[in-house]
C-alpha cells in the first residue's frame, strides 16, 4: 500500500518537482498558461489519465471511507478551488490514511491529502496553505506542461515517457523503473524547469489561500517549521521530499504572506473535529488520559468540544458504548445538527441494538438535510442492520444519482439488495464497484450474471449496453498503456 502511493509521488515528482537544494529568484520568467501543454496532452486526456489513476489508488492505496471527513476536505477544497484561475474539470479530493505528512495532485483535479497532514497542521490556515499549492500545480498544468517541454526537447523520450505513467498505473514498480531511465536523459532541464513551477505554485497558491480567507501566514509558517524540526533527519517527511524548501524560497514565500492582508483568521471546528477525529480514530494517536487532560486544560471552548468528541470516539472504538454516549451527550444537546456528533451518536446506537432509535434520530436529520453524504450513509446504513432493506435501497439510490461514483454507497446497495434477494441488482452494483476499483473484468463478469438473471428484455439491454462501455474502458486502457 504504502509503496504504490509513493511512486505516485515519486512520478508527481518526476514530472513536476524535481528536489533541488537551489531555488530561483522572481524574475525567472514563468511561462504563459493559456493553452499550455494542449500540443501533448488534451483536457479530455487529461481527465482519462487521472480517472486510470483513481481506480488503481482505490484497489491499492489505504483511502479512508469516512463520510464526514470527505464532506469536511470536499468543502475546504471547493472553497478553494472557487478562488482558483484555469480550472478546466471538477477536483476530487480524498484522504490516504498514512501517517506520512504528505499531499499529492495528479492529472484531471486529483488531490490526495494524507491524514498525517492535518495530524501535523497547527491550524486551518496550515493544512489549507498545502491543498492551494496543490490546487495550483493542477489549475497550472504542471504535470502536462513539464511533459510538454520534454517533447519539445526529445519527441522520443516524451513517447517513453507516457508509456512509463501508463505502465505504472498497471505495475508501479516496472514503471518506475521505466519512467527514471527514460528521465535520465534530460535529468538537468527536468530540474531547471520545475523549480520555476514550484515557484509559480507558491505565489498562486498564496493567492488562492488569502482570496479564500485564510491566513497567508500558513504557507511560511507550515514549511518553515517542518524544515526546521526535519533540518538533520536522515528521512525528513515525503512533503519536503516533494516540495524541497531552500532558506532562500521559505525566504522568498515569507516576504509574499507578509506583504498581503491577513484577514482574521479563527480556525473552525470543523477543523478541529476532523483533526481529532483522525487522530483518535484512524491514526490512533490519543488516548483516553491523553484526551481528559486536554478537556481539563483546553485553551478554549472549541478545543475543549473536540477533545470530549474525540473521547467519545475513543470510548466507542473500545466497546465503551454507554461511557461514549455520556461523554457526547453534552454536544449532540449543543449542536444536534452536527454530522460529526450524528455520525458518532448513530454508531453507538447501533452498538447498542437501539435500531428505532437510531431511525428516528437519522430521519429527523434526514428530513432536514437531504442527500447530505454523513447523514444518508449512516441512515443507509442503520436501516440495512435493522432490516428495512427497502428504505435502505430507496436511500441509495436517489443519492447515487448525484454521486454515482461513491463507493461506500454503492458497497452499503449491493449489501442491501443482497440480504433483500435480489440477485441481478446485486451483481449490477458489485459490477460498478469493480470498475471503480480498475478490476475491468471482474465487473464484466458481474454484469453477465446480473444479465442472465434478468427477466425483462429491456433490461437485458441496458446490462449489454453497460457490458459494452466496460469493455470499451478496458480496450482504452489497453491502449494507452501499450
Amino acid at each position: 500500500m504504502k509503496q504504490f502511493i509513493g511512486t505516485i509521488a515519486a512520478i508527481a515528482l518526476a514530472l513536476t518537482v524535481a528536489t533541488s537544494a537551489n531555488t530561483t529568484h522572481a524574475q525567472d520568467r514563468i511561462p504563459e498558461i493559456g493553452t499550455a501543454g494542449a500540443a501533448v496532452m488534451t483536457i479530455d486526456r487529461e481527465r482519462i489519465y487521472g480517472d486510470m489513476y483513481m481506480r488503481q489508488l482505490r484497489a491499492q492505496a489505504p483511502l479512508v471511507g469516512d463520510p464526514v471527513l470527505d464532506e469536511y476536505l470536499r468543502d475546504i477544497g471547493s472553497r478553494m478551488v472557487r478562488e482558483a484561475d484555469g480550472v478546466r474539470f471538477p477536483f476530487n479530493f480524498f484522504w490516504v490514511n498514512q501517517k506520512d505528512i504528505n499531499a499529492f495532485a495528479f492529472f484531471g483535479g486529483y488531490i490526495g491529502v494524507h491524514t498525517g497532514l492535518i495530524s501535523e497542521a497547527q491550524t486551518e490556515s496550515e493544512l489549507a496553505a498545502v491543498l492551494a499549492h496543490e490546487i495550483a500545480h493542477v489549475s497550472q498544468r504542471h504535470i502536462v506542461r513539464n511533459m510538454e517541454r520534454m517533447s519539445n526537447a526529445s519527441p522520443t523520450t516524451m513517447a517513453a515517457m507516457l508509456g512509463s505513467v501508463i505502465l505504472a498505473v498497471i505495475n508501479p514498480q516496472l514503471g518506475m523503473a521505466a519512467l527514471t531511465g527514460t528521465m535520465g536523459v534530460s535529468q538537468q532541464m527536468q530540474i531547471n524547469y520545475t523549480r520555476q513551477f514550484e515557484q509559480e505554485a507558491d505565489r498562486i497558491g498564496l493567492s488562492i489561500l488569502v482570496n479564500s480567507g485564510f491566513d497567508p501566514m500558513g504557507s511560511p509558517d507550515f514549511f518553515g517549521r517542518l524544515s526546521e524540526k526535519y533540518r538533520y533527519t536522515s528521512r525528513p517527511p515525503e512533503i519536503l521530499l516533494t516540495h524541497p524548501y531552500s532558506e532562500n524560497r521559505l525566504a522568498d514565500m515569507r516576504a509574499r504572506a507578509e506583504s498581503m492582508s491577513r484577514p482574521e483568521v479563527r480556525d473552525s471546528l470543523s477543523f478541529l473535529l476532523a483533526k481529532y477525529r483522525i487522530q483518535a480514530r484512524h491514526l490512533r494517536q490519543l488516548s483516553e488520559a491523553e484526551l481528559r487532560r486536554q478537556m481539563e486544560t483546553a485553551p478554549n471552548d472549541q478545543v475543549k468540544i473536540a477533545a470530549t468528541y474525540a473521547l467519545a470516539i475513543v470510548l466507542l472504538d473500545n466497546r465503551r458504548s454507554e461511557e461514549a454516549e455520556d461523554v457526547l451527550a453534552s454536544l449532540l444537546k449543543r449542536d444536534p445538527m452536527n454530522t460529526f456528533f450524528i455520525d458518532v451518536q448513530s454508531d453507538i446506537l447501533l452498538a447498542q441494538n437501539r435500531y428505532d432509535d437510531a431511525l428516528a434520530m437519522l430521519e429527523n436529520a434526514y428530513m432536514r438535510q437531504p442527500n447530505e453524504q454523513t447523514i444518508t450513509l449512516n441512515f443507509a446504513n442503520v436501516a440495512v442492520e435493522a432490516k428495512q432493506f427497502e428504505l435502505a435501497i430507496t436511500l441509495l439510490r436517489e443519492f447515487l444519482e448525484r454521486h454515482q461514483n461513491n463507493v461506500l454507497a454503492l458497497d452499503l446497495l449491493a449489501t442491501a439488495y443482497r440480504l433483500n434477494g435480489n440477485s441481478s441488482s446485486m451483481h449490477e452494483t458489485q459490477a460498478e464497484l469493480a470498475a471503480l476499483h480498475g478490476a475491468f473484468d471482474q465487473a464484466i463478469d458481474h454484469l453477465h450474471k446480473a444479465h442472465k438473471q434478468s427477466g425483462l428484455e429491456i433490461e437485458k439491454r441496458r446490462l449489454q449496453a453497460r457490458i459494452e462501455q466496460l469493455m470499451e474502458q478496458k480496450q482504452l486502457l489497453q491502449k494507452l498503456s501499450s
